[in-house]
């Protein structure tokens, strides 16, 4: 799988006893294991009404806790594609999954899938990419698994505050845990990238 990698300087603790601070407005992904959001996702909620209407407010909450952290995202990605990025006006931030630790997570990962909410939401497909920004992880470690063309499974590893960017578009899957230790979280700001009236606008 192509992509980059770059650390961004924020203080990822500080930005993790945030995301923690608004647990109120964590959004329960499962009912099976320990899975939340904070903030509305299109392939998770894309082509709801929901989707649109709580943005408007769940978006107020992340830009104004979270300002410093989306300023220094469109300052890289604007440097890295050599051309101006917005956010979003219209549709959902990148927002935050949140996995608290549980031993379940140690036998099982996330579903193999690749990246089209640009499609679910009818934005086009002009350079579409997505990025995953990790902010807390487990001591064990966390990352992506991902299959090449003759479908072996890779690795990536993240460290926290290290952004990586690609395009979404193979096959890939959240990694399971090494080892389980209580009180850990996963957390990550999730996003994607689409051009729309030339304009490279970041959503989620």
């Amino acid at each position: 799988m192509e992509h980059v990698k770059s650390l961004l300087d924020i203080d990822t603790v500080e930005v993790a006893d945030t995301v923690k601070s608004f647990c109120e407005l964590w959004q329960s992904r499962s009912n099976r294991y320990p899975f939340y959001t904070l903030g509305k996702s299109a392939y998770l909620d894309g082509g709801t009404l929901s989707y649109y209407k709580d943005s408007l407010w769940l978006n107020e909450i992340l830009i104004s806790n979270f300002d410093d952290v989306y300023s220094k995202l469109l300052s890289y990605l604007s440097e890295e594609l050599k051309e101006e990025v917005k956010l979003t006006k219209d549709l959902a931030l990148p927002g935050f999954h949140i996995f608290p630790s549980d031993p379940k997570f140690l036998s099982m990962s996330g579903n193999w899938h690749m990246d089209h909410p640009h499609v679910t939401l009818g934005l086009g497909e002009s350079d579409p990419y997505a990025f995953t920004l990790p902010i807390q992880l487990p001591v064990s470690g966390g990352g992506m698994d991902w299959l090449n063309e003759v479908g072996l499974s890779s690795h990536l590893a993240y460290t926290e505050g290290e952004i990586v960017l690609h395009s979404g578009l193979t096959p890939h899957r959240i990694a399971g845990i090494k080892k389980y230790t209580p009180g850990e979280y996963r957390i990550t700001l999730q996003g994607h990238l689409i051009r729309r009236d030339n304009t490279m606008e970041v959503f989620w």
